[in-house]
């Protein structure tokens, strides 16, 4: 059974989580890499998936706009290192078409979503406390500090907070930053609270005292005990989280307890996924490792983009490393098969990755190979065919991988001039060269004229590797290429007789 059948069979089989609603949360910090892509189609597969069994189910996306911001992209350091510390959603965008960070960040990460067919309803966390709707769990968090601290104790072994610590913090009223300020006190209608200018490495405060209501959104809940306050506000029954959070004693847990013992809110499904990696490594949007988001939707067709993730599964940690390499070649032919399997009917896992990767209807794929796509954009007057094959589509996507990715031993040019390589070819050769370009006027299709290639070739005592070289040699200036026949025909005749006679 593919693995979100098997899941939303496990949350159906439970009888614990109706109405089924379908959630997962994302912080705006920055552009998002291609990591950050996995959990929001993983839970849109686990949505069709219950969809598909027959079951109604809602499926949200919050985006956590009310966080601080804690860390800058390097692009934008220096003059926005003053608004660290201050909610996301009011610290001031380094683009005029968006009025906060927030704003520039999730809109360009929802952009990335859809675009890969995730039909979530997208919530604002800035919005929701500013409503109103929290003020209940924020009232239930500051009445149970001590319990959520000996919460944290029991589930993560960590030490306890000093004492009067307290599960919230406020935007300072002078200087607008949430990540500095410290409540200390909490009279049942009003906390007190400090700016402290040493509270985090990250950002300063002011040193501002203060005394202020928690409700209506003048604060919010520290990330563990808001993650579970999101569930009971928002009605979650469904989410899963990356192995970071779901390791034993860590936030998942912590904040499966908090939902459960503080908000008296039954306990989500969990489910636990793996990682993606770019070249072996975890991809983090602060530290510049891996691709954009916004980049995967420029190299990939959305239904592979989204088969990238489908057919891992969130067990598997994959690795994803399309720069010089064949990673995304590869991709394509497997998206192919899975086509092939689902066209032909067939039950197996693959045919229903692909059936879970569609935007819309499904559609066949083209049934040229990507490799060969790619050859065929790399040489002069093959429009016409890739028209005919019907691959304008893909075609886009091949010369992006050729021209940003390919490994260099899969790129060509055919030379302007004669290249000075041809001074290694023997005598057989330059004579083979001879007899292709007398048969170049009864050149039929591609595949025939490959034939009666190698048939000159063997005629003259040249192996298929010495033949196709002689031809590569002249025309590309390596020994190696695509396929000799379709590259002669891709050119001008007369261009072609010229360089073999010149050689």
């Amino acid at each position: 059974m593919f693995w979100a059948d098997k899941v939303a069979e496990d949350i159906i089989a439970s009888g614990k989580h109706k109405p089924y609603w379908v959630d997962d949360m994302k912080t705006p910090s920055g552009f998002s890499h291609v990591g950050s892509l996995m959990g929001p189609v993983i839970h849109s597969m686990i949505f069709r998936a219950l969809k598909d069994a027959g079951q109604k189910a809602t499926f949200t996306f919050v985006i956590n706009d009310f966080d601080p911001a804690d860390d800058l992209l390097p692009e934008i350091r220096g003059e926005y290192e003053k608004y660290l510390g201050m909610p996301l959603k009011l610290a001031p965008s380094p683009s005029p078409k968006f009025k906060s960070m927030a704003d520039l960040f999730s809109s360009d990460f929802v952009e990335s979503i859809k675009s890969l067919g995730v039909e979530a309803e997208i919530l604002s966390s800035w919005e929701l406390y500013h409503q109103g709707k929290f003020d209940g769990v924020i009232k239930d968090a500051l009445d149970n500090a001590e319990k959520i601290q000996d919460i944290y104790q029991k589930v993560s072994g960590s030490q306890k907070k000093e004492a009067g610590w307290l599960p919230f913090q406020v935007i300072c009223e002078r200087c607008g930053k949430l990540g500095t300020t410290k409540v200390f006190a909490w009279d049942g209608e009003k906390v007190s609270y400090k700016c402290e200018p040493n509270l985090v490495k990250w950002a300063v405060g002011c040193d501002y005292e203060g005394k202020i209501s928690p409700f209506g959104g003048t604060g919010k809940l520290p990330w563990k005990v808001d993650w579970a306050a999101h569930w009971k506000v928002i009605g979650i029954t469904i989410e899963g989280a990356g192995k970071d959070h779901a390791s034993k004693g860590g936030s998942y847990d912590i904040a499966m307890t908090l939902c459960e013992e503080i908000f008296k809110y039954d306990q989500p499904f969990r489910f636990p996924y793996e990682f993606i990696l770019i070249g072996g490594k975890k991809m983090s949007s602060s530290k510049g490792i891996g691709l954009k988001a916004h980049d995967l939707v420029k190299i990939l067709p959305p239904e592979v983009g989204r088969f990238l993730f489908a057919r891992s599964g969130i067990k598997a940690q994959s690795n994803f490393d399309p720069v010089e390499t064949n990673a995304i070649p590869m991709l394509f032919d497997d998206y192919q098969k899975a086509a092939d399997a689902y066209f032909n009917k067939g039950a197996s896992d693959l045919a229903r990755a692909f059936e879970l990767s569609q935007i819309g209807e499904a559609q066949k794929p083209p049934s040229i190979r990507f490799s060969v796509l790619a050859q065929w954009v790399q040489m002069p007057n093959m429009e016409e065919e890739i028209k005919k094959e019907g691959l304008e589509n893909w075609a886009k996507y091949a010369r992006v991988w050729v021209e940003k990715f390919a490994p260099e031993k899969d790129k060509f040019t055919v030379q302007k001039t004669v290249p000075s390589a041809i001074k290694n070819l023997t005598n057989e050769q330059k004579v083979f060269l001879k007899k292709v370009a007398e048969e170049l006027n009864k050149a039929g299709s591609g595949e025939e004229f490959q034939t009666r290639i190698y048939a000159i070739g063997k005629e003259i005592g040249l192996n298929g590797k010495e033949a196709f070289a002689a031809i590569y040699i002249s025309l590309i200036g390596k020994d190696h290429g695509p396929k000799a026949a379709w590259l002669i025909l891709s050119l001008d005749k007369e261009f072609v007789k010229n360089r073999f006679s010149e050689v």
